[in-house]
């Protein structure tokens, strides 16, 4: 089992990763946009003709992009934190220390975004991020294989297996119901005060029992995986180079895919238990959102070698250097516009409208972060985030104005 290595080419490696970071940042905010930021309450009696709509809606968002749209975040967090320890180990620096420190920065800056919106990932991110620091030196082999262990989701294997050998076995519940409804009585009728208070400890609490019953921890940090070893093998630097691996995981992706929803769709025909069939779900949602991604991401690095496409994608560059400012952005004024002690217009936009806010705030957003990489070398969360771990505010942050050939 091996990744092949393509020769670097330094100009479009940079490029290619913002473009895929860009597009999974707005595929999550378009799905925390149709299902309110974590809040997920909506008019109680639209028209018939609007909730068909939204319904509709609902259905294609999370299908596009439920589930994909952070795993793709999450391989190219495990690309960067490759390029930046490898860039570093190429000067003759062991930067893992650093990434250490950088990585607490993050999840405490993650836990006090979580304050404001329960729905935050970035803690979780700087959590599983740790196991990278030590997992650098690892050979290839050895994580794939790790990798594909983590993806596979033993939890769910093994519980599967208990309710073949014990039909009265019932899987551990975390109560992921009862934190939520909690919040969602804060989101919908409290201020802004009861909403930190909610966040501390039941926010933090309820978003991670989600992720462990869904698997999302293991899945991330196996992603985590596969971004470090794409890293390896410079997919994203040479991408016509690694034509051949891109190809042949898309059509292993595709044929996955196909397989897993047919698979998903028929299982009430396969006359397993309502347990069985709970947790199948689970298993069977887990790796068809990960054949999804992949599909998703080869598209990406296929299309990007064709000169029309690659002019379209790179419009998403800034958008994804600047990705850890505008996610925080993002998600605060979904928080301020939906929930209660803000605007509250949970009560009056259901999925659609929600949509097309998503898409008119993207456009607005989107030149931003054009204009604001013409004045500055970073988004001001990226820069605080490289600065707090060095103990300075050393780094240049706006750039300086030199003067062209024809007007010096």
């Amino acid at each position: 089992m091996s990744i092949p290595s393509a020769s670097p080419a330094k100009s479009s490696r940079i490029d290619l990763i913002d473009v895929l970071r860009g597009s999974a940042l707005l595929g999550l905010f378009l799905l925390h946009c149709v299902e309110h930021f974590d809040f997920s309450q909506y008019p109680s009696a639209p028209p018939a003709w609007l909730a068909s709509l939204n319904k509709q809606v609902n259905d294609t968002a999370f299908f596009l992009f439920g589930g994909k749209a952070y795993a793709i975040f999450a391989m190219m967090f495990g690309v960067s934190f490759f390029m930046i320890i490898d860039r570093a180990a190429s000067r003759g620096v062991d930067f893992r220390g650093r990434f250490t420190w950088r990585l607490c920065v993050l999840a405490a800056m993650g836990y006090l975004f979580g304050l404001l919106y329960c729905g935050e990932i970035l803690s979780m991110l700087a959590v599983l991020g740790l196991p990278l620091v030590f997992l650098y030196k690892v050979p290839t082999r050895a994580l794939l294989w790790l990798s594909s262990l983590l993806l596979l989701q033993p939890p769910f294997l093994w519980q599967l297996a208990r309710t073949l050998i014990d039909p009265a076995y019932q899987p551990v519940r975390l109560g992921v119901g009862g934190y939520y409804r909690e919040m969602y009585q804060v989101f919908g009728n409290e201020g802004f005060a009861e909403v930190v208070k909610v966040n501390v400890w039941t926010g933090l609490v309820g978003r991670s029992a989600w992720a462990i019953e869904n698997g999302r921890y293991l899945q991330m940090l196996g992603l985590f995986i596969w971004g470090l070893l794409l890293g390896r093998a410079h997919v994203f630097e040479n991408p016509a180079a690694a034509a051949r691996l891109v190809r042949r995981s898309l059509i292993v992706a595709v044929i996955a895919f196909a397989v897993l929803y047919l698979a998903r769709a028929g299982l009430p025909s396969w006359g397993a238990t309502k347990v069985q069939q709970g947790i199948l779900k689970k298993l069977l949602t887990s790796w068809l959102n990960l054949a999804h991604m992949v599909v998703w991401a080869a598209g990406f690095v296929m299309l990007y070698r064709f000169a029309p496409w690659q002019k379209i994608f790179r419009l998403l560059v800034p958008f994804g250097r600047t990705s850890l400012s505008c996610y925080v952005t993002q998600n605060a004024i979904g928080v301020l516009l939906f929930y209660h002690f803000g605007t509250g217009l949970f009560r009056h936009w259901g999925q659609a409208q929600s949509l097309l806010f998503g898409f008119a705030f993207f456009a607005v957003q989107l030149p931003l972060t054009h204009w604001w990489l013409r004045h500055f070398h970073y988004g001001p969360l990226e820069w605080l985030w490289r600065c707090l771990p060095q103990r300075h505010f050393k780094t240049p942050f706006r750039k300086t104005t030199r003067p062209n050939s024809s007007t010096a």
